[in-house]
C-alpha cells in the first residue's frame, strides 16, 4: 500500500524522480530542465521552511556560510566538476537577484600552512607572509593582536546568500515548470517501486546511507556559528564584501586532536555569519551527533553551546579592522551536520547503478563542498541520466537550438550550453582512453 501511495503522487510526465531537496537535487533539477527534461524532486524536507535555528541539523541547506571557490574533495574528476561549478558561479554573478556575488577572502595561519589546493584556479590569488605589523601598511589582514608571525594568501571568491539563493533557484525551478512533492521515503521497497518506470537519481545526504544500504565509511562533520541580524555589509579596502578564515596557534582554539581549529566571518545581505567547528562523529540511533567536539570554553546562546573563541577571536579581528563590535547586538547560535561520505577512500558517490529492475543514480555525500561543487556534480548527474534515457529513446522538450552561445543571458540556457561542453569534454576523454 506505501507503494501505491508514493507512485500515486508522482505524476506520469516526471522524468526523473529527484530525492532529496538539497543543494544538489536543485541544481540537478535545473540541469535536467535545460536540456529538455521533466524532473520531479520528492523530499521530506523542503528549503525555506525552517526557522533561523533549524528543528533538524542534518538538513543544513538554508544556512550554509556558501563560499564557492576551488578547494579540495575527494570526488572523480575533480577539476573538470570544479571549472564548471565555477562556470556557473560566474554567470550568476551577473544575474540580479541571484543571491550569488563576489567576496575577498583572506585565510590567515599562525602556523605555517600547506599548499591550498587548487590555488592556480582561484580569482586574483596572491600569497604574503611576515610579521603582522608590517604586512598591514599594504593590506588589511586580519591578525590577532599577540599573533608575532602569519601566512596566508587572499583571493576573489564567489559567494552565495543561502536565503536570496536558495529562493531564486526555487523560483527558477517552478517558472520552468518543475514540480516538488512533499514526502518521506524510508523503505527501498519504495524506491524499487518508483525506479521500476523511471531513472531515480539520488541526492539525498545522510538519508542515502540506509535506503541505499551504502556501506562505505561516513563521517558526519558537526559545525556551529552565531548568526547576528541587522549589520552593516563590510568590505575590503572599501571594494569587494569582506571574508576570512583564520587559524590561530593550538592554545587559542583547537579541535580534540590538538590541532587549530579555526574561525571564519562572512558579511551577508543585512546579517554576518560567524563560524565555526569541524566536529567529525557519528549520529546515534536517535540523530543525535556524537563525536569529537573541540576543546575550550563554551557559551550557551539560546540553548546551543558554542565555543567561546568563536565570538572572543572573530570580535577582536573585526574590532581592530573595521571598529566593530557584538555588544548590544543580537547573537542566534545555529549548528548544522554535513555528511562526508568515505572521505579517506572513494568520497563523493557520484555513479549509476542498478536498483532492482530500474536504475539509481547517486549525488551525495559531499561534506562542506556541497554548495561548492553543486553545479558541477549535476552536470555530471544529468550526463549519466542523459546516457540512460538517449538509450531508452525518451523523448525530451523542444528548449531551444541545439547550439546556444554562452553569451545567453538566462540560467537556463547557460545550464544547456556547459552541459553540452561538459559532455563533449567527458566523450573526447573517453575516445583519447581507447585509442
Amino acid at each position: 500500500m506505501a507503494n501505491m501511495a508514493v507512485d500515486a503522487a508522482i505524476p506520469d510526465s516526471a522524468n526523473p524522480v529527484i530525492l532529496g531537496a538539497g543543494i544538489s537535487g536543485i541544481c540537478t533539477a535545473l540541469v535536467l530542465q535545460a536540456v529538455g527534461f521533466e524532473p520531479c524532486i520528492v523530499s521530506k524536507y523542503i528549503p525555506m521552511q525552517q526557522d533561523s535555528v533549524p528543528q533538524f541539523p542534518a538538513v543544513p541547506t538554508d544556512y550554509a556560510m556558501a563560499s564557492a571557490y576551488p578547494h579540495n574533495l575527494r570526488v572523480e574528476n575533480l577539476p573538470g566538476l570544479s571549472s564548471a561549478s565555477q562556470q556557473v558561479f560566474k554567470h550568476l554573478e551577473q544575474v540580479q537577484n541571484s543571491g550569488v556575488s563576489r567576496y575577498r577572502i583572506f585565510e590567515v595561519y599562525e602556523q605555517e600552512p600547506t599548499e591550498p589546493p587548487l590555488w592556480q584556479e582561484r580569482i586574483n590569488f596572491q600569497r604574503f607572509d611576515g610579521k603582522p605589523e608590517l604586512l598591514r601598511k599594504s593590506m588589511n589582514v586580519p591578525v590577532r593582536r599577540e599573533a608575532g608571525q602569519i601566512w596566508g594568501w587572499s583571493f576573489d571568491s564567489f559567494f552565495a546568500d543561502m536565503p536570496l539563493y536558495l529562493s531564486f533557484l526555487w523560483k527558477e525551478f517552478k517558472a520552468n515548470g518543475g514540480q516538488v512533492i512533499e514526502m518521506e521515503l524510508n523503505a527501498p521497497e519504495q524506491i524499487e517501486s518508483l525506479c521500476s518506470k523511471r531513472p531515480i537519481i539520488n541526492c539525498l545526504g545522510i538519508g542515502a546511507k540506509t535506503l541505499f544500504a551504502d556501506s562505505a565509511p561516513l563521517n558526519i562533520v558537526r559545525g556551529k556559528q552565531v548568526l547576528i541580524p541587522n549589520t552593516p555589509m563590510l568590505k575590503a579596502d572599501g571594494e569587494l564584501p569582506f571574508a576570512y578564515n583564520y587559524t590561530p596557534s593550538p592554545e587559542i582554539f583547537s579541535r580534540a586532536d590538538g590541532n587549530s581549529e579555526y574561525v571564519h566571518f562572512f558579511a551577508r545581505t543585512g546579517d554576518w555569519l560567524l563560524g565555526q567547528t569541524r566536529e567529525p562523529g557519528q549520529l546515534n540511533k536517535k540523530n543525535e551527533w556524537v563525536g569529537e567536539a573541540v576543546l575550550g570554553e563554551y557559551v550557551d546562546l539560546n540553548g546551543i553551546q558554542i565555543p567561546k573563541a568563536i565570538l572572543t577571536l572573530n570580535e577582536e579581528l573585526l574590532c581592530d579592522l573595521f571598529g566593530v563590535t557584538f555588544a548590544d547586538r543580537e547573537l542566534i547560535a545555529r549548528e548544522g551536520y554535513r555528511y562526508y561520505r568515505d572521505p579517506d577512500g572513494e568520497g563523493v558517490r557520484l555513479c549509476a547503478e542498478q536498483f532492482g529492475s530500474g536504475t539509481v543514480i547517486h549525488n551525495y555525500g559531499h561534506g562542506g563542498s556541497g554548495i561548492t561543487m553543486s553545479w558541477g556534480c549535476a552536470l555530471e548527474t544529468a550526463r549519466l541520466f542523459v546516457e540512460i534515457a538517449d538509450s531508452n529513446n525518451v523523448n525530451r522538450k523542444i528548449t531551444g537550438g541545439e547550439n546556444v552561445s554562452g553569451e545567453a543571458s538566462t540560467l537556463k540556457h547557460v545550464l544547456k550550453s556547459q552541459f553540452q561542453t561538459f559532455q563533449a569534454n567527458k566523450t573526447e576523454k573517453a575516445l583519447a582512453a581507447l585509442s
